[in-house]
């Protein structure tokens, strides 16, 4: 899964100017280094930080007891989105 997310990272960055500064490419590094924070252990809503975490687990983990409702949005007791 690290080497799609890099491979990702670098199609992307590839299209972003090469000013380092740029809000995209940053954006992109952010959500990079965000995704390498979390991981796929299964854990209560309770214990997750964010509502991004809990995408992550929903979305990349296939953790769908993260959305016990199945409306698109888990842990409503941190997200009042969907992902």
């Amino acid at each position: 899964m690290r080497v799609f997310l890099v491979c990702a990272l670098l199609v992307q960055a590839s299209f972003v100017s090469a000013d380092p500064t740029s809000s995209s490419l940053r954006d992109t590094l952010d959500s990079y280094r965000t995704a390498q924070a979390f991981d796929c252990r299964n854990v209560s809503c309770k214990r997750l930080r964010s509502c991004e975490e809990a995408c992550f687990k929903l979305l990349q983990c296939g953790q769908s007891v993260r959305d016990g409702d199945h409306d698109g949005i888990p842990c409503e007791n941190l997200c009042s989105r969907r992902c």
